[in-house]
């Protein structure tokens, strides 16, 4: 790959959320169109695959359960001399791209998020030597609150439903402050799992306080719950995540189809709509049980799932 081509993937990752025409919301088969990469395990439940220059990173919540990619990093540093962030950055904003000074950041690196795409940078020395292309579509939003002083989570999940709302109006999160409460309580589910059905229980209960309180917009909503009972099977029950994802997509198949290639070529705008609509879409393709027949809602999205790298969960399983 020359130079100028690196650079290429540097700013259409940046500004799409992709990498080679990939996004963290394909299947991980379907990366494998290019056979040479080195895979790497830590333990059953994470793994990546090292092209070089890109790498995908993966997570599953129990050993033999299809692989889902969470993020993408483009490992910029590895060129031998990375792009100039000034310049990455003006051509960005000349195409119409807002991009933000993120808070984390340290004596020698600052970091930076292209806000359509939801894609991350760090930059030191003044040049992008990571990128990073998340999964979630989803602004970042920072957590403020520390933690400290507050009930453990596993003390009121085990408290019983009466103690849970004089809990919550206690502590009056914020709205980056549901993360941290969904981030412990992930962290129970793989630390403590003899009590995965008060953990379940509990969360299911905070996902409704979130809607109702209308912490995130709808989709927004949508997705974050999905991915949480499509990891604990038995949640809801099955179709329940396609009925609440599929009439939240930003972009219908008209839309879809006529989106443009090229990163210069698609709006700020379109990449927004086009990344939550992909990974609503794979959420609720991810609901359908075998036999390998979709309801008619999901199978006239078929094509566009296909196109855009989403794979149904009826095809994962078998």
């Amino acid at each position: 790959m020359s130079r100028d081509e690196a650079v290429e993937l540097c700013l259409a990752a940046l500004a799409t959320g992709t990498a080679y025409g990939f996004s963290p919301n394909h299947d991980p088969d379907l990366m494998v169109c290019d056979s040479s990469f080195a895979q790497n395990a830590n333990g059953d439940l994470h793994m990546w695959r090292d092209w070089g220059l890109v790498e995908a990173h993966f997570s599953r919540w129990r050993a033999g359960d299809p692989w889902s990619c969470d993020f993408f990093m483009v490992q910029a540093h590895r060129m031998r001399k990375p792009p100039k962030w000034k310049a990455l950055r003006r051509e960005l904003e000349r195409a119409g791209h807002e991009v933000a000074t993120d808070d984390l950041r340290t004596a020698d690196q600052e970091n930076f998020r292209v806000l359509a795409a939801n894609t991350g940078v760090v930059v030191a020395t003044e040049r992008a030597m990571k990128i990073h292309l998340p999964a979630a579509p989803f602004p970042h939003r920072p957590t403020s609150r520390s933690g400290a002083g507050d009930p453990p989570i596993r003390e009121v999940a085990t408290s019983g439903p009466g103690e849970w709302p004089a809990w919550l109006d206690r502590l009056n999160p914020a709205t980056g402050d549901w993360a941290w409460l969904f981030g412990h309580l992930h962290a129970l589910h793989r630390d403590v799992p003899d009590q995965r059905p008060a953990w379940t229980e509990f969360g299911l209960w905070l996902f409704e306080q979130a809607r109702e309180r209308a912490v995130w917009p709808a989709e927004e909503w949508a997705w974050h719950w999905s991915r949480f009972v499509l990891e604990r099977p038995g949640a809801v029950p099955v179709g329940v995540v396609a009925r609440e994802c599929l009439p939240l997509l930003p972009m219908n198949p008209a839309e879809l189809a006529g989106l443009p290639s090229g990163w210069r070529a698609i709006t700020p705008d379109q990449v927004r709509r086009s990344r939550v609509t992909a990974a609503l879409l794979r959420c609720a393709f991810e609901d359908v049980p075998p036999p390998p027949q979709p309801v008619a809602a999901l199978a006239e999205l078929l094509t566009f799932a296909d196109r855009m790298g989403v794979i149904p969960g009826w095809r994962m399983r078998t």
